[in-house]
């Protein structure tokens, strides 16, 4: 009877292994990206394999650049972009031609990083990303950021003033 255990552990080892060997495949060598310029907080352009891709961060916008908080924003995304390793998770291509993407630096998500930093809005407009929600709202309550202002303005809003 233990021999009979021993050889069905041993069979079940072994068919578990062979599975394993059968199903792993290779990940395709991630291309490196560059960092060529960075707009604002939620928009910056990429050179990957010789070809620029221009990115906007989806589901959050950041201040305009003539905004409060405009600067820090880009700054802190420009120093997030050199600090690791750049993985796109695209959303879409906007009406500009913009790969809309979240980003990861590393395992961080800088979609994410901005807004509870309180250098974005999350942008319920286009995305109704529960966790982008809740950061907002810590941040808002802790006063981080752009919620240390009296009266912040949304991008959005700041963007439609100009154009009347």
């Amino acid at each position: 009877m233990k021999h009979k255990l021993l050889f069905a552990a041993a069979l079940l080892f072994l068919a578990a292994s062979a599975r394993e060997l059968f199903l792993h495949t290779e990940k395709p060598a991630r291309a490196e990206y560059s960092v060529l310029s960075v707009a604002d907080g939620d928009s910056f352009t990429l050179a990957k394999d010789g070809k620029k891709e221009v990115v906007r961060l989806f589901g959050i916008d950041s201040p305009e650049l003539a905004q409060p908080f405009a600067n820090n924003a880009r700054e802190f995304t420009r120093m997030a972009l050199m600090k690791g390793t750049i993985r796109l998770e695209p959303v879409e291509k906007d009406r500009y031609g913009r790969t809309v993407a979240w980003v990861y630096i590393d395992t961080l998500c800088l979609n994410r990083l901005l807004v509870g930093k309180g250098l974005a809005w999350h942008y319920t407009r286009y995305s109704g990303d529960s966790t982008l929600a809740s950061l907002e709202r810590s941040a808002r309550a802790h006063k981080i950021g752009l919620w240390s202002l009296p009266d912040p303005v949304p991008p959005w809003t700041f963007r439609h003033r100009g154009r009347n």
